[in-house]
């Protein structure tokens, strides 16, 4: 009976199965009177071989199950082991070598009859393995599949007679045995199998992925909001995630985890939250008896809370909300040309603009010819004058009408035009005149369009009120002089006629109206939000402009109006339109700027983790954020187990074999690991190849807010100080410079500009005050101008994120880059100092307040998307690498039979059995070990600090961690 009070094991009665089929009979005839006595010696003999068979079987699997073959020999018997399931095979042939053993010799008398049973002997030689492994067939039974069902082939009964035999019959027993010895193997290779799985599978990963993530997320938006945070996931993290992941597994995979593992797992979790604050640092030795001395205390039930600060403070499903903010302004400044053409004005003017056209046709309807011809005789002729004459009789003022146009004027006109020709005549001094008159009558249709001028999703607008002088004079214009009469000559005369003119109407609606309507729609474009699963944007697998920009398309209907024909109406919709084009444009840049992050993004990370393995971390993020309810079930059924491990806390540190009670003298690495922190600095060669791909963006430089950020971390006479105050100063100077510019073009005087701009701070803070909009807020308060301070401000806003981009803005990124170096060595130093000092006065917390201040100085994490204007949030990735072996892993249970307990031990021992007396050696029980990898996202708001390792190391090995792995 286990602690939980319940019979964990039992059978009652043996199953045995005899098989029917009779492979050889008797060679002698018997008479019929002898019979009883050959099958009660039968039948005796039967029950003997059986009772050894178990008695064998069970022996086997004790054997099997204190050394487990995993790692076939090379051997005559290990090559008889199959690689596919050593372990089964092996206990095949022990068991089968038991049975010959215990079988010999078993026989059963009645009257004058003796039965013997026997089986075929076992040739020391691979293919003699071979025969006698597939002489045995076992396989789980029993409730919850905790026994073990036996079949062996060849048990050959004899009955012998006065020394003859008179039956044989060879029989094939079938039993069942109460030994879990499958059970147990079967479950320790499903804990190996999942300690083993990528973290796309269930298993070790993804739980201590959970468990990373937990902590990670804590401690990142601890060091995002000013903790003196310098690693923010460590190796003392990783390893304690790895043990307790472990501990879970074991309970998922066996009912029970090792109460020393949970004693340890205890112990280091309240370690690492007193050390937390100094990045988890401490001795070995001092971590080694915090974590091992504790496994060895007997505790039946794990510890009921773990220390604050660990995994069980999991964070709410993480998440980044991205709004357009930004882009509306600069769409609204773009649109009411606040810098550069005025498409506000082009949007009105063209919606008060009329268009309109003269069109003309004729047909012949008549021709009529009189007179001409010739005198006659000898006339000569000496001359000739043609007159030409049109007269013009409107017969109809209705032209005709055209598709998409309105019929301003127009009519239908007679024209006829009469062409006479004189000719000359003489004969000698004789003259004479002949006359030839043609007249031809023609029907012209005349026509004067007009129409507003067309703008795509706006309605034609109407000619009358406000557009009725704009139309008239367009039409004017577009007749020109000889008025209708003029154009019907000229169509009659069989010349093209076809003329067309503009005329453009005072606005319907004051600048500042058509303005104030514009506001509100940037404002309601300003407030639309998405949100993302923040690991996902970290890994560049969303893109949080593209749902901004699917979903203001899917509002665009909602953002306009349902307008009328009227000029009024038309021009607001026109120039909403205008601005809605202007930020599809500006939301489609941040679209492909992010895209172009994000494929470099993907190559950073890839370069450490698969993207299949990538999407496993973070489902295993999203299972973090949202666990399902546990199960109330026991993995192991009925069958009470027990795991006992050594280590049972799997430390980084070295550690001596007597130390978890191992044999021998020497030291292990029960753990070792590997993180790498991606992004540890925001213009890192990880981060400048993700930058480069921005095209508007030059390479060799860094953002002036970062440099700023590491100048501040800095101290005065460090290793190039002085180059990167300089260039700070030259980069802050070049972009106030432009910000007086544009002061200067809004009617402030240059004075005034200056000193609306001037500040009192240090080169740092006023770079960051430029940068982070400070300095453009109280400018803009400041001055009393033409401009509003709205407008002022969106001004400055506009042109300060060009200037950024600019490469006069952008201090050098070696120059940065040796500066933030240094200074991250200087404060891993002082944080190894301050440990080993281990001294609380008041000159030791007045270093670590100095210290924290650096600290907090030191950018780190990559910018979503480091591009003035858009950037939503900073990210980081590390990239964690496990690999641990127990020395010893025993699984035990008892089997509620009297027998005893059963133990399964994998130890790295070596596996033998025993054939005609000589040892055999049959291969090795493996220790088990694992492997496994994952990545975990972290992203914060945008701010200053980022997230982000900043002790100089982004690779951080464990003492054991082996470089060629």
């Amino acid at each position: 009976m286990n602690d939980r009070g319940r019979v964990p094991f039992a059978l009652v009665g043996v199953l045995l199965v005899l098989t029917s089929t009779t492979i050889a009979v008797t060679t002698v005839t018997r008479p019929p009177e002898a019979s009883p006595h050959i099958d009660d010696a039968m039948q005796g003999a039967t029950a003997a071989a059986v009772t050894e068979l178990r008695g064998a079987a069970d022996e086997a699997a004790r054997e099997a199950a204190i050394a487990p073959v995993t790692d076939p020999a090379d051997t005559p018997a290990g090559r008889a082991i199959g690689d596919d399931e050593p372990f089964r095979d092996a206990l095949r042939l022990r068991l089968y070598l038991r049975a010959v053993e215990r079988i010999d010799g078993t026989e059963t008398t009645r009257g004058s009859v003796t039965a013997t049973a026997s089986l075929p002997a076992v040739d020391p030689t691979t293919a003699g393995y071979r025969q006698a492994i597939e002489r045995v067939e076992v396989e789980r039974a029993g409730e919850d599949d905790a026994a073990m069902r036996v079949e062996i082939e060849g048990v050959r009964l004899r009955a012998i007679r006065n020394g003859r035999t008179v039956a044989s019959v060879e029989r094939s027993p079938e039993f069942v045995v109460a030994n879990p010895v499958l059970a147990l193997h079967d479950r320790t290779e499903r804990f190996e199998r999942r300690a083993n799985a990528p973290v796309t599978k269930p298993g070790l990963g993804q739980r201590m992925t959970t468990r990373l993530y937990a902590i990670a997320w804590i401690r990142g938006y601890a060091q995002y909001g000013g903790a003196d945070i310098s690693t923010v996931l460590g190796t003392r993290h990783i390893e304690l995630s790895t043990n307790d992941a472990l501990l879970a597994e074991q309970r998922s995979t066996f009912g029970e985890a090792d109460p020393g593992g949970e004693n340890g797992v205890s112990a280091a979790a309240g370690r690492v939250a007193t050390t937390d604050l100094i990045a988890g640092l401490g001795s070995e030795p001092e971590w080694q008896d915090a974590v091992l001395k504790t496994t060895d205390e007997i505790r039946v039930n794990p510890p009921p809370e773990r220390s604050v600060g660990t995994w069980r403070e999991e964070p709410d499903d993480p998440t980044i909300t991205v709004g357009v903010n930004a882009s509306a302004d600069r769409a609204f400044v773009d649109t009411i040309g606040v810098r550069g053409r005025d498409r506000l004005d082009d949007a009105v003017e063209r919606v008060h603009t009329v268009e309109a056209r003269v069109e003309a046709s004729s047909d012949l309807r008549s021709r009529n010819q009189w007179g001409g011809g010739s005198p006659g005789g000898n006339w000569t002729h000496t001359g000739v004058r043609t007159d030409t004459r049109t007269s013009t009789h409107r017969i109809s003022s209705r032209g005709p009408s055209e598709t998409g146009w309105e019929t301003v004027d127009g009519g239908t006109f007679e024209v006829t035009r009469t062409r006479t020709v004189t000719r000359r005549w003489q004969r000698g001094y004789d003259t004479m005149t002949t006359r030839e008159t043609e007249e031809r009558i023609y029907r012209v249709e005349v026509a004067v369009h007009a129409r507003t001028a067309p703008i795509e999703g706006v309605p034609d607008g109407r000619l009358d009120g406000h557009l009725r002088d704009a139309t008239d004079r367009a039409a004017e214009d577009a007749i020109g002089n000889g008025g209708l009469d003029g154009i019907a000559r000229r169509a009659a005369g069989g010349r093209t006629v076809r003329s067309t003119a503009r005329a453009t109407a005072s606005p319907s609606m004051e600048r500042a109206a058509i303005e104030s309507d514009l506001g509100t729609v940037r404002d309601r474009t300003r407030a639309v939000r998405v949100t993302l699963p923040a690991p996902a944007v970290g890994t560049g697998r969303a893109n949080p402009a593209e749902r901004l920009h699917r979903k203001i398309g899917s509002q665009r209907d909602e953002l306009l109006i349902d307008a009328d024909r009227t000029a009024r109406e038309r021009t607001r919709l026109a120039v909403r339109l205008e601005y809605l084009d202007s930020l599809d444009s500006e939301l489609k840049t941040r679209t492909d700027t992010f895209d172009a992050a994000s494929d470099g993004i993907g190559d950073a990370v890839g370069k450490h983790i698969g993207s299949d393995r990538l999407g496993g971390a973070l489902d295993a993020h999203r299972a973090a954020s949202n666990p399902s309810a546990d199960r109330v079930s026991d993995p192991a059924g009925h069958l009470s187990m027990a795991v006992d491990t050594a280590p049972s806390y799997l430390t980084t540190s070295e550690v001596t074999q007597d130390r978890i009670d191992e044999p021998g003298a020497g030291t292990i690495y029960p753990l070792s690991t590997r993180s790498i922190n991606v992004f540890s600095s925001p213009h890192g060669q990880v981060a400048d190849g993700i930058v480069s791909r921005i095209p508007f963006l030059g390479t060799g430089r860094v953002s002036l807010s970062t440099a700023a950020r590491t100048l501040a971390a800095a101290e005065a006479g460090g290793g190039r100080y002085e180059e990167l105050e300089g260039d700070v100063e030259d980069s802050t100077a070049y972009v106030r410079g432009e910000l007086i510019d544009e002061l200067v073009d809004t009617g402030v005087s240059e004075r005034d500009a200056r000193a609306a701009l001037r500040t009192d701070a240090s080169t740092a803070d006023e770079a960051l005050m430029l940068t982070n909009g400070t300095t453009i807020e109280r400018a803009a308060a400041k001055i009393d101008g033409p401009a509003t301070t709205e407008r002022l401000e969106l001004r400055l806003r506009t042109r300060l994120d060009t200037e950024l981009t600019e490469a006069a803005a952008r201090p050098s990124e070696p120059t940065t880059t040796e500066a933030q170096q240094r200074v991250q060595a200087e404060v891993n130093t002082e944080l190894k100092n301050l440990l080993a000092d281990g001294i609380e006065n008041e000159a030791e917390r007045k270093r670590k307040k100095k210290l924290g201040k650096r600290l907090g100085a030191i950018p780190a994490g990559l910018p979503l998307a480091p591009v003035p204007g858009y950037w939503y949030a900073t990210a980081n990735v590390w990239y964690v690498t496990v690999d641990g072996q127990y020395e010893r892993f025993a699984v035990w249970t008892n089997r509620g039979d009297g027998t005893g307990a059963t133990t399964y031990l994998r130890d790295g021992r070596t596996a033998w059995v025993t054939h005609d007396g000589d040892e055999r050696r049959l291969g090795t029980s493996e220790q088990v070990s694992f492997r496994t990898q994952t990545a975990v996202v972290v992203v914060v708001p945008p701010g200053p600090r980022g997230v982000g390792d900043t002790d100089g190391e982004p690779y951080k090995y464990s003492p054991g961690w082996d470089s060629g792995v």
